[in-house]
């Protein structure tokens, strides 16, 4: 009897063993897409961007064409002693002149989510795990409305609900091609007078590979494409056209 009693309990050990083996192995084994969003020291990329600003005073439109590079710098704490990077933000008017640095954001990455600081206003770019449709309110942590916000009495910028909306795509952006990205929608509304819309996309190993960022008003030509019709406010397109460490 004693012996049966002997090989039950090793049974149910060596059960409960495999089991929690198992179990440790499906967890470390979940890609939870750190790697959408690096913070390695030294790295960069380099983007240019594209914008177009409209001036209902004088009815002007303003073309322009930039060259940003972000470079992740040195590692300090932050205000609410967290681990956090540096983003060195140069830019150029083209790729043959000299990078002038013009501000500093920062990076805190954490399990959970990767915020950024930009002109002192938080955003919550991404959350871990970032699978497709998760949902997160990426502008929670800003409480006033940002500069570029067109009407600020009437400004919602807190409700944007931050949508994956699909995961490890290859991706061309007319520059670069990458093998896997990720497809961040942070709003996509829109009336007959107004259009506000903005998407980041990211890819493995690199980060921010392309950026799409509208805030539009027109009255007048009603169904006429936004980029002829928009009176007030802007349109952003940001291209990664390299990328690297030094």
């Amino acid at each position: 009897m004693r012996h049966i009693y002997s090989i039950i309990v090793f049974s149910i050990v060596v059960v409960s063993a495999l089991t929690g083996c198992k179990k440790e192995t499906d967890t470390s084994d979940y890609d939870y897409g750190y790697n959408y969003l690096p913070d390695d020291s030294g790295s960069f990329v380099i983007y240019r961007v594209d914008s177009v600003i409209y001036n209902d005073f004088d009815n002007s439109r303003r073309y322009s064409s930039i060259y940003l590079k972000e470079k992740i710098g040195e590692q300090f704490k932050d205000n609410l002693g967290r681990t956090a990077k540096k983003i060195l933000r140069y830019y150029s008017d083209t790729l043959t002149t000299e990078w002038e640095l013009f501000n500093v954001d920062y990076l805190v990455k954490t399990d959970l989510v990767a915020e950024r600081v930009e002109d002192n206003l938080r955003y919550i770019k991404m959350v871990f795990p970032n699978d497709v449709n998760k949902k997160w309110l990426g502008n929670k942590l800003i409480t006033a409305p940002p500069p570029y916000i067109i009407d600020t009495s009437n400004y919602y910028l807190y409700d944007w609900k931050y949508t994956i909306k699909n995961r490890d795509l290859y991706y061309d952006n007319g520059t670069k091609i990458f093998d896997s990205t990720l497809l961040v929608s942070q709003i996509q509304d829109s009336s007959a007078i107004t259009k506000t819309y903005s998407i980041e996309r990211y890819a493995r190993a690199v980060g921010l590979v392309y950026r799409e960022f509208w805030i539009v008003v027109g009255q007048i030509n009603i169904g006429a494409p936004w980029e002829d019709r928009a009176e007030k406010g802007f349109i952003l397109r940001q291209y990664a056209i390299d990328y690297g460490k030094e």
